[in-house]
């Protein structure tokens, strides 16, 4: 246990971690005098954990957490950094399903990494193969959930309509014929937006976070579940 000035205070590893991993950060947190959130993208792992150990040489690793989201693995490595615990996230799609081993940094996550391995199906880059929890030959994830999104059937293709044409509702008939005995212009079946508005529409989707929520693909324009 460090007390007194051997401690490292929440604000001061955030301090350090800003100024050792820059934009690569995606979000920092310190909820807590002694709490630490940091979130980064899958290739920067090694070099959060990285920047996490160089902090001082008491570091220690302490486990690795996994939460399946349906669509991503989100994995949460723990490190005590002189009384401080440090977590580091990132979120590991599912249809990849790959991210690196780290216990050539932290040699005690080996066992934490195959454990997590067998129960989840997400393959540690550079890991020895053996199996620890499951026996060979098994290769059921026990603990590995549906590749599911939170929309349900009926709303996927009315959320990527919206989202490729700012649109989601039909002009009915009833409305068209309305205008029509009214001697006003017709109009056609479904509006959307401009060609040139739908990236500000779409930025503002992902600024928002919806498109993480609803598990969006921004590149292909399309849900990653159907």
């Amino acid at each position: 246990m460090f007390t007194g000035c051997e401690a490292m205070r929440a604000e001061e590893v955030a301090r350090k971690l800003r100024e050792a991993l820059g934009p690569k950060i995606r979000a920092l947190e310190t909820p807590t005098e002694r709490r630490v959130f940091l979130t980064v993208e899958e290739e920067d792992l090694e070099d959060a954990m990285r920047a996490i150990f160089g902090l001082a040489r008491e570091a220690r690793f302490m486990t690795l957490s996994a939460v399946d989201e349906g669509l991503d693995l989100e994995l949460l490595y723990h490190v005590d950094v002189k009384g401080t615990i440090a977590t580091v996230r990132v979120k590991v799609p599912k249809e990849e399903m790959e991210v690196l081993d780290i216990s050539h940094i932290a040699p005690a996550a080996e066992f934490i990494e195959r454990e997590v391995r067998d129960l989840f199906g997400v393959e540690f880059v550079g890991l020895k193969p053996d199996k620890l929890v499951v026996p060979e030959g098994y290769e059921e994830k026990p603990l590995q959930k549906p590749f599911e999104g939170p929309l349900p059937p009926r709303a996927r293709p009315v959320m990527e309509f919206l989202l490729d044409n700012a649109c989601a509702t039909t002009i009915s008939r009833a409305v068209m014929k309305k205008r029509e005995d009214l001697g006003l212009p017709a109009m056609p079946p479904m509006v959307g937006a401009k060609a040139e508005a739908m990236e500000e529409i779409r930025g503002m989707a992902k600024e928002m976070g919806l498109v993480d929520r609803i598990g969006y693909d921004l590149e292909k324009k399309r849900l990653r579940y159907r």
